[in-house]
């Protein structure tokens, strides 16, 4: 395996923006880092979730992975459409903040649907990991230092907007528009 390429592709794809990065930088922004942990914490059970799961596919039925690889996609890009016509158009109440945190379950089942991780795992396992390991100590190591990664992106992330937070509230409906905007941007290049 060419350790580098596979830690290339590891931190390029956990760091840059994606749904799930764009979704707990929001809920950092929107809450603090301490108040937006529940929804993280929803997101990156998820992740883990996806990443056993597709280690435990991807080893022993990897085969059947196209067939239904366009039905996530589908599924992932509808989501995400919804994602961003509810921060396009969203329902304000009084003390906001105080009120609508985003939910461990809310996140929990974005990620599992998140067509971004589902491929971040999948190629991760089939171009780098399954080739040149056949060891299941192996493939377990390299896929819970890909799930470590990708946390640590997602933690990074929602301190991010957590850290931002004032410059975010002064600017709170252009940066919802952007999100909205890359949101769907996501969904779309998933095709």
């Amino acid at each position: 395996m060419n350790f580098t390429a596979f830690l290339s592709y590891l931190i390029i794809t956990s760091f840059t923006p994606g749904p799930s990065n764009i979704l707990v930088m929001n809920e950092g922004r929107r809450f603090g880092f301490r108040r937006s942990l529940r929804f993280s914490g929803g997101i990156m059970l998820g992740f883990i979730i996806l990443g056993i799961v597709t280690a435990l596919l991807a080893t022993s039925l990897y085969q059947w992975m196209p067939t239904v690889e366009p039905y996530f996609k589908v599924v992932g890009a509808a989501y995400l459409v919804y994602l961003a016509w509810q921060m396009a158009f969203p329902k304000k109440k009084k003390d906001d903040d105080l009120c609508t945190n985003s939910s461990f379950f809310s996140g929990l089942l974005f990620q599992i649907l998140n067509i971004k991780s589902i491929l971040y795992f999948l190629t991760a396992m089939t171009t780098f990991v399954l080739p040149y390991n056949n060891s299941k100590s192996a493939i377990l190591f390299w896929m819970c230092l890909t799930i470590l990664i990708g946390c640590t992106a997602l933690l990074l992330w929602t301190a991010f907007g957590s850290a931002f937070k004032k410059l975010f509230a002064k600017y709170d409906k252009r940066i919802n528009v952007i999100m909205c905007v890359l949101l769907i941007y996501s969904a779309i290049v998933i095709f």
